[in-house]
Parts: structure tokens; sequence; C-alpha cells
């Protein structure tokens, strides 16, 4: 294998073992049995469970953020405002391990972690507050503050995701996808 190719055939195995595991139960043992290398081989790649962690972090986080693309103001808003969320509920919703380690397992773990944790969220917040912004400086979004907008949001894409996990329930989440356009669409209260 490239060094590449291994890397991430380690950091698939570490996702498997955080996500059966949990961050605390899981040793650097349970992660190289599972990848099938040897002890030396994760040292070569990461300097600790912690750092392997934060690479397996690191990556969900970035699947994530790629899942939403920018709006194209010349073409439909909402059509697209619905296909990011599609997007971003098949990269959240692809396998049982990301509600885990991405909503569960990544907070509490140590001040590091948290302020990765908390830069991930900030990031997240402030590119929607500002896709809000413009929205309603070009009339496409109602009126309110975009970072509770934006907060907002994001609660109506996370809670669904993580209650899901938390309760072993199966995720319609085209369902999902349809009624957050709605209720982004039409607001809560119908005038």
């Amino acid at each position: 294998m490239t060094p590449d190719d291994r890397r991430a055939q380690m950091l698939a195995s570490a996702r498997t073992v955080f996500a059966s595991l949990g961050y605390h139960r899981a040793s650097v043992s349970d992660i190289i049995s599972e990848a099938g290398v040897a002890r030396g081989t994760f040292y070569n790649y990461f300097e600790s469970k912690r750092a392997c962690f934060q690479a397996v972090l690191s990556e969900m986080m970035d699947s994530v953020s790629a899942a939403v693309h920018p709006i194209d103001v010349t073409r439909d808003i909402p059509q697209q405002v619905r296909e990011n969320l599609e997007r971003l509920f098949q990269a959240l919703t692809a396998d049982d391990e990301v509600p885990r380690v991405l909503f569960a397992e990544a907070a509490g773990i140590d001040e590091e972690g948290d302020q990765g944790l908390r830069g991930f969220y900030r990031a997240a917040t402030v590119r929607l507050a500002t896709a809000l912004a413009t929205g309603q400086a070009l009339g496409f979004v109602g009126e309110g503050d975009p970072m509770v907008l934006a907060r907002l949001v994001l609660g109506m894409v996370r809670e669904p995701v993580f209650q899901a996990w938390l309760y072993g329930e199966e995720l319609d989440a085209q369902s999902v996808v349809d009624l957050m356009a709605s209720v982004m669409r039409d607001g809560v209260l119908r005038r």
C-alpha cells in the first residue's frame, strides 16, 4: 500500500472502532487490530489515539462541509437549498458512525477537541449566516438575525440525525428534507 492508502485504511478502521466503542473505551490496540497493522505502523502515522481521533473527526467534518454548495442566485434558489439539504443529510446519515462520532463522542474529550468542535460549528454557522444575510439583501430570505437563523437551521439538521441515532431509529432523510424545505419556505406559523 502507498502511505496515503495505508493512512486512509487506518482512519477507516479507527472510525469504525470509535463509533462502536466510543472514544474513551477504544484503544490503539483496538484500532491496529481492526486495521490489521503493527503498533509501529500506527505510530508512523499518528502520535496518539487522540491525534488519530482528531484526524477521523476532521475527515468527517470536511465531508459534511463539502456537502453544502454555494447558492447560485441565477438559478432556482429553493431547489438549490433542497439539493444542499439532501447532500447534507446523505453525508450525515450514510452510516451510523458519523452521528455517533460527530455528535456524541467528539464533545467533552478535552479542551483541544472541544476547540476543534467549536471551530467546526462556528465555521458552519458563519458560512450559513453569511448566505442567509446575502439572501436577505437580495430579498430571498425573510427578516431576522442571520446568526440566530443559522443556528436554527443547523438545529433542524442536527437534531433529527442525532436523535434517530440516539434512539436507534431509522431516519427517513427524504421526509426530513421535505419537512425542512417546507418549514424554510413557509415558516412555522402560516400567515
